[in-house]
């Protein structure tokens, strides 16, 4: 192991006061049973990108366990501490989690019905979550900070615009083919999982990260250096067409309005 000591925060040019885990160590439980905290990573960080973001590590916590798809082990997790964190807060960390939200029930694998809560989650907040998550991962893989920005694609919140959900489904396909060669990593695979694909000569890749079994987000690292302003998006250039519009690639159609 390396005794060099890191000259910045993995997210910011920062001097590094502490580790920050990656993901949120409070992801992993404890009362299970078993071990789910075998070698999580933990990458250098100031105190506003550790310490002074507990809060949203909370709100993570609360968005991914016992969300509907996660598996048995993110299910018993919001069945523990997620309902104790909400219980506690009386029903406001709930409220942070969902923009709106209504009770719903919902049927298990072993038959037992349940309620749960059906909303609108504040997918700006999540963003920024998963973004941090994708350069510390980036700065655990490749022992840099990543400059640039992180944009996401969470694949398992339903998108209702016919068009943003095309154009998402062509964005994901590209990663994913990007990302078939890579390995795979994840300790706790049961809680989480992930991989970053190769970077290409401007310095641009993307990442996946599963939590929970089946809980899929996208990353794409865009470096500094891409000035976007040159580019035009197609999404957007297909909104205003008045015919439907399509991307095709590889002997599938994708429609993107």
């Amino acid at each position: 192991m390396s005794s060099k000591i890191p000259d910045s925060c993995y997210a910011c040019d920062s001097s590094p006061s502490s580790r920050e885990h990656v993901p949120p160590k409070c992801l992993f439980p404890t009362e299970l049973g078993q071990n789910l905290r075998k070698d999580l990573i933990t990458v250098p960080s100031c105190e506003v990108h550790n310490g002074k973001k507990s809060d949203d590590d909370e709100f993570l916590l609360a968005s991914l366990a016992g969300i509907v798809g996660c598996n048995n082990i993110g299910m018993l997790h919001k069945f523990t501490k997620v309902d104790r964190a909400i219980r506690r807060s009386g029903g406001r960390l709930l409220k942070k989690v969902l923009k709106t939200s209504e009770v719903k029930s919902h049927k298990l694998e072993d038959g037992n019905v349940v309620d749960i809560a059906w909303g609108k989650p504040d997918l700006e907040r999540l963003h920024t979550c998963f973004s941090l998550i994708g350069l510390g991962l980036y700065f655990h893989e490749l022992g840099e900070r990543f400059k640039g920005k992180v944009t996401c694609e969470v694949v398992y919140v339903p998108i209702n615009d016919r068009g943003r959900a095309g154009y998402r489904e062509f964005a994901v396909e590209q990663m994913h083919k990007e990302l078939s060669t890579s390995k795979v990593k994840g300790e706790n695979p049961e809680v989480f999982q992930w991989v970053i694909g190769p970077r290409d000569p401007s310095g641009a890749c993307c990442g996946k990260v599963v939590f929970y079994g089946n809980l899929s987000v996208y990353l794409a690292f865009i470096p500094e250096s891409f000035k976007e302003d040159d580019f035009v998006n197609l999404y957007d250039i297909a909104k205003s067409a008045s015919k439907p519009v399509y991307i095709q690639k590889d002997g599938k159609r994708f429609r993107i309005n």
